[in-house]
Parts: C-alpha cells; sequence; structure tokens
C-alpha cells in the first residue's frame, strides 16, 4: 500500500514532481543530514548510557528536553533534535534544535544520581549555549531543576539566557527567576487540579494537545461533544491533555501505557479523569485493583471504536498496522502529543508519516505538544512572571495559528495537514 502511494504522489498529470512530494524530499533531507553536535557519554557507575544532540546552534543558542527510557538510542535522540528545531520555528525563540537522552530505566532507584552525574558530563553546554527542561520519564520542576542546582547550574534555561540573549550578572538571575516563578506556579481549579501537587509545567504541554484538537475540529465544523478518545500514554502530556479533553466534552474510552491499560465503552466522566490523576503511579496509570483486566485492556486498546487517538507515550508506537486498526475502529484524527508518534525503518525514513498523512488527520508534534517549549519563550522575554492564564492565552494563539497556517496550506482540514505544517516550519528553520 505504501508503495502504491509515493506512485501517486510522486509526480502531477504534467509529469513534474508534485509539491507535496517536494515537501516529503525536503523533510527527509533534513531528517537525514548530520547534526552539528554530539556529545556521549558512558556513566562509569552504572549501564547508563547518555547522548546531547545539537542539530545545530543558530541564535547563540541551541535547546531540548532530557528524556531517560531503557532502550533508547542514539538514533532517536538525533531525531528529536530536529524535532525541536522544527518545534521552536512554531514556539519561539528562534534558537537551534538540540535533546539529551539517557539509555536507563527511570524506575531504578539511581535515577537521581545518574541524572546528576549526566548534567555534570555536559556542564560546560549547559553553562553557556544549550537549555534543557523535562521530557519523557524525566520531570522539569522536581528533578531538572534540582539537578542542575546542584552541580551549579542556576537554571536549565541558563545557556539560553546566555548565549541566545546575551544576558549576565543580575539581569541574568532576575530573567531566570522569572522563568522559574512563572513554570512552577500553582493553577487555579478552572487550569489544574486542586491539592494535586500538579504546576503549570505539568499541565501546559497537555493544553496546547487538547487545544489543537478542538480547533482541528472546528475547521471540519465538528465540536469535541461527545468525541471518542484513545489517548496513550498518561504521563505529564497524555494525563493533562486527558483533564481538559474531557472537561470540554470528549469522551475518554481508552487509555494505555508503558505498563497498564483501561478500556471504557461509554467513556470515563470527567470525575473519573481527575481521580486518576490524583492517584497516577509516577507518569503512568495508577495500579488496578485487577492486573488481568488491565493486560487484557492493553490488548483491546485500538480495537475499541473511537474517532480520535492522542498518541502522548514514547515515540514510534503508531505503524502501518496500527494505521489500519484504527480506522477499522472509525478513527480520523491522530493527535501527535508524543515527539514521532509513526514508526521509521532508518534515520529519514518518512514512510509511515507519508501514509498516515494521506489517510487521516494528523496534528503535528511540533505544533500540539509545543507548549512548554512557548511558555519557556514567553517567560524569557518578560521581566516580570506571567500569570497561568496569560501563559495559556499565549500558548492557545501559537498552536492554533500554527495549526490554522497548516489547515489554509492544505486547503482542506481532514488529510495533508502534516506535509504542510512541515513546509511551513522548513521554511522557517531555512530563513
Amino acid at each position: 500500500m505504501i508503495s502504491d502511494v509515493k506512485a501517486a504522489d510522486a509526480t502531477n498529470a504534467d509529469g513534474q514532481v508534485a509539491p507535496r512530494e517536494r515537501t516529503w524530499r525536503r523533510y527527509s533531507e533534513f531528517l537525514g543530514r548530520r547534526p552539528e553536535t554530539v556529545v556521549e557519554w558512558n556513566d562509569p557507575e552504572t549501564s547508563a548510557r547518555g547522548w546531547l544532540v545539537v542539530n545545530r546552534f543558530k541564535g547563540g543558542a541551541a535547546g531540548g528536553g532530557t528524556r531517560m527510557r531503557e532502550g533508547l538510542t542514539r538514533d532517536e535522540v538525533e531525531y528529536l533534535a530536529k524535532v525541536m528545531e522544527l518545534k521552536f520555528s512554531v514556539s519561539g525563540p528562534s534558537i537551534g534544535g538540540a535533546k539529551s537522552g539517557i539509555d536507563f530505566d527511570p524506575r531504578d532507584s539511581r535515577k537521581k544520581e545518574v541524572l546528576g552525574r549526566w548534567f555534570e558530563a555536559i556542564k560546560p553546554l549547559l553553562e553557556t549555549r544549550y537549555s534543557t527542561a523535562g521530557d519523557l520519564n524525566v520531570d522539569e520542576v522536581r528533578e531538572v531543576g534540582p539537578a542542575c542546582a546542584r552541580i551549579g547550574i542556576a537554571h536549565p534555561q541558563l545557556g539560553l539566557a546566555r548565549g541566545h540573549l546575551g544576558l549576565e550578572g543580575a539581569e541574568l538571575e532576575e530573567r531566570l527567576d522569572v522563568v522559574r516563578e512563572g513554570l512552577g506556579q500553582s493553577l487555579n481549579s478552572e487550569l489544574g487540579l486542586e491539592d494535586s501537587g500538579l504546576r503549570l509545567a505539568d499541565m501546559v504541554t497537555g493544553f496546547g494537545v487538547a487545544t489543537t484538537t478542538t480547533r482541528l475540529l472546528e475547521h471540519q465544523g465538528r465540536t469535541l461533544d461527545g468525541a471518542r478518545l484513545l489517548l496513550e500514554g498518561f504521563g505529564r502530556v497524555g494525563g493533562a491533555a486527558a483533564l481538559y479533553l474531557s472537561r470540554w466534552g470528549g469522551s475518554i474510552v481508552g487509555i494505555v501505557d508503558v505498563r497498564r491499560g483501561l478500556v471504557a465503552e461509554n467513556g470515563l466522566t470527567v470525575q473519573e479523569v481527575e481521580a486518576l490523576l490524583r492517584t497516577r503511579d509516577g507518569n503512568e496509570l495508577p495500579k488496578l485493583a485487577n492486573d488481568a483486566i488491565s493486560t487484557a485492556a492493553r490488548e483491546r486498546f485500538r480495537d475499541t471504536p473511537a474517532d480520535i487517538v492522542i498518541c502522548a507515550a514514547s515515540s514510534g508506537t503508531v505503524g502501518t498496522a496500527e494505521l489500519e486498526r484504527f480506522e477499522r475502529q472509525g478513527v480520523e484524527m491522530i493527535v501527535s502529543g508524543a515527539n514521532r508518534p509513526f514508526t521509521a525503518a532508518y534515520p529519514g525514513d518518512t514512510e509511515v508519516e507519508r501514509e498516515a498523512d494521506r489517510r487521516l488527520a494528523i496534528i503535528p508534534d511540533f505544533i500540539a505538544n509545543c507548549g512548554t517549549a512557548h511558555a519557556f519563550a514567553y517567560q524569557m522575554r518578560r521581566s516580570e512572571p506571567a500569570t497561568a492564564a496569560e501563559i495559556y492565552d499565549s500558548v492557545e494563539m501559537t498552536v492554533c495559528g500554527a495549526l490554522d497556517e497548516a489547515v489554509a496550506l492544505a486547503g482542506r482540514a481532514d488529510r495533508g495537514l502534516l506535509a504542510a505544517a512541515l513546509e511551513a516550519a522548513l521554511d522557517r528553520c531555512a530563513a
């Protein structure tokens, strides 16, 4: 089927290369281009391995979060660094893309020490022109900030403030305090979940995912009311997205994470979603009363009838087989809360992404999940902390504007959105 798609896309009626095909070629070349800087690390005390990949330093700096998972590879980190460059073209600031990643079990009791040694290894770049944050299995407020502080890095965004903005001395300290206070603030009951300990940094990316979902439905002449949603991942992105989507009228009919699953044919109530968040096991679903039911639910997840799939777990969870199963169950939209949810056989491979873009409405990751990146950029420009409402409004305006642009370029709201968004982002990166 994929080969047929390539043939259909390759040329138009005049035998010329079609605009969409040119976009995919540009994207593949972008992914295949060697990154500017790679730091490789082997932990002297455990089996952990780490990579810092800088696609390029631009505007004096590069940025991207730190993730940890067992089985992480350099190729995955390289891809994520490139996604960050696309993401910054949407969210700001005008810097290069980077990513740091550690191949290690995040449930290991030595996680804190491993993170500390990793940041010590890349400290010279953190001090001058690389900024980081949380990512998969690594919490921004509770882990990244404290780990950096222990090695004398005032804030994970120090490299951005120095390298990109040129700040030093008292002005540097004041700006970092603004960012720290803004991202660490508690949320009111409308935006957050009282007595849960969740802060803006925990929720803002999930808010962006939920916001782009509702915006695309508006372009399609539909609403979220009664829409059936499947959710991959229940961590910082997936859990927050589930809360907002359920509050706004969506019906969460299935959730899976790395170990557990939950299927609710008639949809979870808002109160049930809130209860799951309050009792979450780290960044996973709470331990269910019957593990056999949990295991069976994981198997049933992709065969559950739904309208929308929110991918908010690890990369590479959706291949051609998953696309076909989703389509059989009525899925018409995939929202990429995770970075590159589609499988790839090698760096630069775009086959599954192209297939998905032809068959479904795809909201790209560099639009849907850029909430935290934009929140940092928004705060870094201010001399005093913004309120949560101000940050959320700015995130909404940013992600909706980027999605509106993709719909306009595609000329429709049900297919071709990923290619259209890539064209716009690649143009901005080139400029």
